[in-house]
Formats: structure tokens, C-alpha cells, sequence
């Protein structure tokens, strides 16, 4: 029987708990790491058979109550708990107006405001929609590379500057676990979407770290952290980043804050007085 999503996000997730993680005793040997079936389903209050079904694509829409029992049993955050619920079928997917290619001036004006910190735009599979002048000295000139390295994805995982560190890919907690954890959401809203599925084979085929944090089938929106790069014109390998949500679904504004007084700073206020402070739009 060939997997389903469902099941395949409830088998990823039981695995990543272990028993003490739920104040339960590890007795017996055990063949595969995480929680036995049995253990979710006790917690979650159905039965083991019912759940078992549930992972192996034999059972029908299960109620909001079971699920929830479920996201209780699999101590998912609410992002989680939501796309479980996608997953089930219990939600339906979130009205996405179709996808405008221009980006509002508000936006623009804010990238252009940061004159000393690499500041972009990017829509819901991080295609960079904008940028200022200090992140096209971050990201080596976005304007000037196919389309297909206009993303941030790829900035992350298979550009140079990005990909050469284990830090950006760190499974619990780094940009690259929260930009797919964000990208499985969104695939979660559009299973039928070809284009999408042929980006995440893309990059699954390029990056080793995406492939392996695409299995862990996390959900959820980007949050702030670190990004680590290693780029000649920089003085630091450690950039803060925050983010910040945009009114349009699934658009974001990513800001990275140098450390004050080093080359760093000063080699992007200098990059944006060349140049000029203007945000760019990829044609």
C-alpha cells in the first residue's frame, strides 16, 4: 500500500519522541527509535488499531476531536496541529488569492530604509520577490543569477557562501529547518501543485541537508535566528536575522543585522551608498 502524507507525517513525528520525552518507562527492546504505536494511540485515547489504520492510509477522515487527541499525544505546536488537520482533510485549505508579481510600494520602502542590513521580500516557496543593495552583496548579486538562484532555499542550501556550514541546516533549530518546515506547510495547502512537487525533488536532488530535513516533515512559519555564511567581503560568519510576516499569505521580510562596527557593517553601508539604496524587483 503506497504511503500517504498523513501517514507519513505520524510516523515521522512519533519517531522523533522518545519514551522518557512523555515521562514513560523504555521497557522492551525496541526495533525502530520513537514512540511505539500503541504508546500515540493510549495518549491520543483511541485504539492501537484504529491509530495503526490512521499511519497506514486504511482509515477514513478521523474526527477534530481525534485528530486533536493525536496532536496532544505527538506534543505538536499549533503550526503542527494545524497541518495535521490539513493533512486529515478536516480543514480545508486556506483561500490563496492568486499571485500578484508586484511587490506593494510599503514593502519596498521598508528594504529601502535599511541601508546598513541586508533586507528581502519572498513569496510563499521563497522565490526573492526584493531586495536592497546590502543583500545583493549577501546573496552575490541575485539580479545577475538564473532564475531558479533567485531563492532563498537556494541560497541556503546550495550556494556556497550558504551551504558550507552544518549550522544552517541543524535539524532542531536553523534557518534551513524553518525554511522547509515553512515550505511543507505550504505544500501541505496545495498537494496537486506540480510545480511545487517538482521544486522540492529539485532541491531534495541537490541538497543531501534539504532531503533529510524534508523527512523530518516538520510545519510551521519561519521564525528569527542566525545565518552562517562564509563570504570574502565579510569580517563575521554569524549574521542575526528577524522576520516579519507580510499581509499577503505566505509573503515574508527577512532582516539581518550585522554587528555593530565591524567590516562587516561597513562594507554594506558602503556597497548602498555606491549604489543606491533601491529595492529590486527580478523580471
Amino acid at each position: 500500500m503506497p504511503e500517504t502524507p498523513l501517514g507519513a507525517f505520524l510516523r515521522a513525528r512519533r519517531a522523533r519522541l522518545a519514551p522518557s520525552d512523555l515521562g514513560l518507562a523504555a521497557t522492551g527492546r525496541r526495533r525502530t527509535p520513537g514512540l511505539r504505536r500503541e504508546e500515540v494511540a493510549a495518549r491520543a485515547g483511541i485504539s492501537p488499531d484504529y491509530y495503526a489504520r490512521l499511519e497506514q492510509g486504511r482509515q477514513r477522515v478521523p474526527t477534530g476531536p481525534v485528530l486533536d487527541g493525536i496532536a496532544d499525544a505527538l506534543r505538536l505546536a499549533d503550526a503542527e496541529r494545524a497541518y495535521l488537520h490539513r493533512l486529515a482533510g478536516r480543514r480545508p485549505a486556506p483561500e490563496r488569492p492568486e499571485e500578484r508579481r508586484g511587490v506593494p510600494a510599503s514593502t519596498l520602502a521598508l528594504l529601502d530604509t535599511l541601508d546598513a542590513a541586508p533586507a528581502f521580500a519572498t513569496g510563499p516557496t521563497f522565490d526573492l520577490l526584493a531586495w536592497n543593495r546590502p543583500a545583493a552583496l549577501l546573496m552575490a548579486e541575485p539580479a545577475r543569477r538564473p532564475p531558479h538562484e533567485r531563492n532563498l532555499l537556494w541560497q541556503v542550501f546550495c550556494c556556497p557562501y550558504g551551504s558550507r556550514t552544518a549550522d544552517n541546516h541543524a535539524p532542531e533549530r536553523s534557518i534551513g529547518a524553518d525554511l522547509v518546515a515553512s515550505l511543507r506547510a505550504h505544500h501541505a495547502d496545495r498537494p496537486a501543485d506540480r510545480n511545487l512537487a517538482d521544486l522540492v525533488d529539485r532541491f531534495s536532488a541537490a541538497s543531501p541537508a534539504f532531503a533529510a530535513l524534508w523527512s523530518h516533515h516538520r510545519a510551521g512559519p519561519p521564525g528569527p535566528g542566525r545565518l552562517h555564511v562564509r563570504h570574502p567581503a565579510l569580517d563575521t560568519d554569524v549574521l542575526e536575522y528577524t522576520v516579519l510576516a507580510l499581509p499577503e499569505p505566505g509573503r515574508y521580510v527577512f532582516a539581518c543585522l550585522a554587528p555593530p562596527g565591524g567590516r562587516t557593517r561597513r562594507a554594506f553601508a558602503a556597497f548602498a551608498a555606491e549604489r543606491g539604496v533601491e529595492a529590486q524587483v527580478p523580471g
